[in-house]
């Protein structure tokens, strides 16, 4: 029987064969030739989701379309191993082992390369995937101690595609410069969390405006600034708020601003939040569950968290939007109170 020639296919039946191929038959049918590459790219694959992450471990995660599935997981190793094979992405050769692991729940596929493959193979493995896949973009991890030697690879106009960045290191500090830095770099559209210490001169504006804002250490951020964040969904821990300030914060909401709120958690209040004083002047009411259900879904990312609000008081802004002031669960979070701010539209 006579082989068929894939590129004699007509196009949308082409990109019909190649949209139903695994991860891996795309990756290696994709380095067969420039004009494979070429009709690939027109076939409009549908979008991955990338993580990047570096530091202690530096690898490369390819989700499915739902984020809840590993399709593939490219490390770099920190401790060379003997080369079993090579990719060749952007005409680079990056030697790699490829094996596949079992699991209970399904059978994941690992490319691993050497570690000092990282800076130069990093560039060319997410510029040849850009080429294969429509419209993608990445998510990615910096460690803070990593950066002066990650400036190099974070020029690259490739990084630009990001939606969104975490800057790690709990013990590092971040500048107003690396901040700016990074985000220059990296330019992520949906949401930024840092895990790191903020510098005493943090300047807040520079990320008020993400859609999604965590921010484990939040230090003395001004009360101006959380009135002026436009942000969907914020997690603030070790903030220096009072009562006071949380309590003009609501009213500030209850005028009619930040409209874009559907959830506020905030983690600092030591002993808990003297509710008196955080609600003062504020007309509340206890859960009817004619207006509203019992618990609430919030989606930082791609996980949900479920939030329960029986025992939270509710209000309403001029608006009518109503909105619920909780208290997290100690016994669940074994840790100080965490006070949660939920928004919620009628």
């Amino acid at each position: 029987m006579s082989s068929i020639k894939l590129l004699s296919f007509p196009r949308l039946i082409f990109s019909e064969i190649v949209r139903s191929m695994g991860f891996v038959e795309i990756l290696e049918l994709s380095q067969l030739s420039r004009r494979m590459l070429n009709f690939m790219n027109l076939a409009r694959i549908s979008i991955e989701t990338i993580n990047i992450v570096n530091g202690s471990a530096d690898k490369i995660t390819i989700y499915d379309e739902s984020c809840t599935e590993r399709k593939i997981l490219i490390e770099f190793l920190k401790t060379p191993q003997p080369v079993v094979g090579q990719m060749k992405v952007n005409d680079i050769s990056i030697d790699n082992n490829f094996f596949s692991t079992n699991s209970k729940d399904a059978t994941q596929q690992i490319i691993q390369c050497n570690s000092n493959q990282f800076g130069y193979g990093l560039v060319h493995i997410l510029t040849h995937l850009d080429k294969i896949f429509y419209r993608m973009e990445y998510a990615i991890g910096i460690e803070l101690n990593t950066l002066n030697s990650m400036r190099g690879i974070l020029c690259h106009p490739i990084f630009k595609k990001c939606d969104y960045m975490q800057i790690r290191g709990r013990k590092e500090t971040l500048s107003n410069e690396d901040c700016e830095y990074l985000l220059e770099k990296t330019q992520p559209t949906t949401g930024i969390s840092i895990f790191s210490k903020l510098s005493p001169d943090f300047d807040y504006k520079k990320i008020l405006h993400f859609s999604r804002l965590r921010v484990l250490n939040l230090g003395k951020m001004p009360l101006k600034d959380l009135k002026a964040l436009d942000s969907e969904i914020a997690i603030l821990g070790n903030h220096h708020f009072t009562e006071t300030d949380i309590n003009q914060f609501l009213h500030h909401w209850i005028e009619g601003r930040n409209r874009k709120w559907r959830r506020l958690q905030l983690d600092g209040f030591k002993e808990g939040p003297d509710w008196d004083d955080l609600l003062k002047d504020i007309s509340r009411t206890t859960w009817n569950p004619r207006e509203r259900g019992r618990y609430y879904k919030s989606k930082y990312t791609y996980e949900v968290e479920t939030i329960d609000c029986e025992h939270g008081k509710d209000f309403k802004s001029k608006d009518g939007h109503l909105a619920t002031i909780t208290q997290s669960n100690v016994e669940i979070r074994k840790r100080s109170p965490n006070d949660l701010v939920v928004w919620r539209k009628k």
